[in-house]
Formats: structure tokens, C-alpha cells, sequence
């Protein structure tokens, strides 16, 4: 019954008819994959960072940032204390070549514990299947992950550098010159691109092995500070050739930093670093072959749903 007393009428089957039937094409704008990917590739960012998440998802990746970007601020605040030429005397404020060596541990972290958000969770989801019904296909959607995880790694490997060069150069202690100073951010552009790179691809390969964020993070930071161990062992423990020290991966890309800057390596067990080529080839197969295990777990992945 009807809310205003009267009986509602139902119409029997022989009086129900179909006016027309079929499917009707989708008219409307198709923005493309590029569009998807990016879609996708902003959705992971926010993930990462938390954003629209809980506050306990902030927590670990803005502490990061906030570690990676300190340093940069108390050396510019040290400057501007300071009389001036004394910095440029004495040099108490590390040049930003050398500035990878203070936020190391800022961006371990962010590749151990913050990255794997961008592929754990589809995985343990099994919510792939729904990314391939869209005009995404398994290369892009990695594409689109290894975007974001790049983008977000630049946060703490490209941003404090050019912060610290800007601020020096504010103060009338950065390098002499418009096209020093250009040359610099070049450089510090080139260094944040590779080790967000090198990172990034890391970050990507292990979380591609299991579902688990727990796991990819163990196993990340085992891989890059186990690599690091096993090495120094080898080579300054036992004595062993000093190229084995290209494959400690929680020294190769900040060795490989201060190349592009131009700057003397690090030391080997024998005292001078090791040549240019052998540390540009080992980090060069790092990322490929990093790169490489995420593209075929990604490829080889069953879909379910």
C-alpha cells in the first residue's frame, strides 16, 4: 500500500514489455593510458605519503623528509650566523656535493619502509586485475609505480641540495658566478635523478617478491646494508679486491653522487678510490637488474579477480 491509501499497481508479466534493447557505445572523452598512468601514479604518491590516510601513516615518510631537509637548515642558519668569508676560509659548511653523506640515513629509510606502500598493497589485495581492466597493461602499471616511488624519492635526494645551494647562495657563499651556480644545480639535478634511480628500482624489486610490507622492508634493508657488510668484510677484513666495494649497495650511489660532482671517491682499502667506469657499470647493473626482477614478477604475476 501506497503512503497515501491507495493500493499500488503491479503490472503481470503479460502486460510488462521491452522497448528496445542492445548496448550503447561510451560517448564520451577517452583521455587515454597516459592518463591512467598518471592517475595511477598520483594515487600512489598519496599512499606513500599517507595523505588521506590515518595520521600513523604520515608519521614515517614526512619524518623522513623532515630529516633530509634539517641538516640543510641548520647549515644555512649556521652561514648567515657566521662573519662573513669565514665559511668559504674555513670550510664549515660541506658543499652540496657532499651532502649526501648527512641524510643517508634519511633516504635508506625512505627506500626500506616508505616505498614498498606502492606495490604491497595491490599485491595482498589481489587488486591488480582491476588497474588491467582499465586501458592499463602490466608495463605501464609498473611505469606508473616506478614513477611515483621515483617522485617521491627525489623529495629527499633532489629537494635538500637545492635548498642548501639557494640558501648559500643567499648568503653570498655559494659558488661565484651564474654559470657556477648553474653548473652546481646541474649537477645536484644529475645526483638526485641516479640515486633516486638506483633507489627507486631497489625499492620496486624486493616488494615484487612478496605481499607483505613487513618482509619487502626487512628484505630491502638487508639487501642494501647486508651488501654493504659483506663487502667491507671481503675487502678490508680478508683483503680482497678493492672493485668488490662497487657492489655495497649503501655506498655505490653516494660514491657515484660525488663523481657527478666531480669530487675525489670513497676510499678503498688501499687508500685512492676506485676508477669512474667500474662504479658507473656496477651502478648501472644495479638499477637494470633491480628493474628487471620488478618488470618480470610484475609480468608473471597471476591475476585472480
Amino acid at each position: 500500500m501506497s503512503t497515501d491509501g491507495e493500493l499500488d499497481v503491479v503490472a503481470s508479466d503479460e502486460q510488462a514489455r521491452i522497448f528496445e534493447s542492445g548496448y550503447r557505445p561510451y560517448r564520451g572523452v577517452r583521455l587515454g593510458v597516459s592518463h591512467s598512468v598518471w592517475t595511477l601514479a598520483r594515487h600512489t604518491t598519496e599512499r606513500i605519503m599517507g595523505i588521506k590516510r590515518p595520521a600513523r601513516y604520515k608519521v614515517l615518510p614526512f619524518a623522513c623528509v623532515a630529516i633530509a631537509y634539517l641538516p640543510a637548515i641548520a647549515f644555512i642558519g649556521i652561514v648567515a650566523l657566521l662573519p662573513n668569508g669565514v665559511n668559504r676560509v674555513f670550510r664549515i659548511i660541506p658543499a652540496p656535493g657532499r651532502y649526501y653523506s648527512f641524510i643517508t640515513a634519511a633516504i635508506l629509510l625512505f627506500t626500506a619502509f616508505a616505498a614498498p606502500e606502492a606495490l604491497c598493497p595491490d599485491k595482498r589485495s589481489r587488486f591488480l586485475g582491476v588497474y588491467l581492466a582499465s586501458p592499463l597493461n602490466r608495463s605501464t602499471y609498473l611505469l606508473s609505480k616506478a614513477i611515483s616511488v621515483v617522485g617521491v624519492l627525489m623529495l629527499v635526494t633532489l629537494g635538500p641540495p637545492l635548498l642548501l645551494l639557494i640558501g648559500l647562495s643567499l648568503q653570498n657563499d655559494g659558488p661565484r658566478g651564474f654559470g657556477n651556480f648553474v653548473g652546481t644545480a646541474v649537477q645536484i639535478v644529475a645526483a638526485g635523478v641516479v640515486l633516486s634511480l638506483m633507489f627507486g628500482a631497489i625499492s620496486l624489486a624486493i616488494p615484487s617478491l612478496t605481499d607483505r610490507r613487513a618482509f619487502a622492508s626487512a628484505g630491502t634493508v638487508l639487501l642494501i646494508i647486508g651488501s654493504g657488510a659483506v663487502t667491507s668484510v671481503l675487502v678490508f677484513g680478508l683483503g680482497g679486491p678493492n672493485w668488490l666495494l662497487a657492489l655495497a649497495l649503501d655506498r655505490l650511489p653516494f660514491d657515484l653522487a660525488l663523481r657527478i660532482f666531480t669530487l675525489q671517491g670513497l676510499p678503498t682499502r688501499t687508500g685512492p678510490p676506485l676508477p669512474n667506469a667500474p662504479v658507473i657499470a656496477a651502478a648501472v647493473l644495479v638499477t637494470v637488474v633491480a628493474a628487471g626482477v620488478a618488470w618480470w614478477r610484475i609480468v608473471h604475476t597471476e591475476v585472480t579477480r
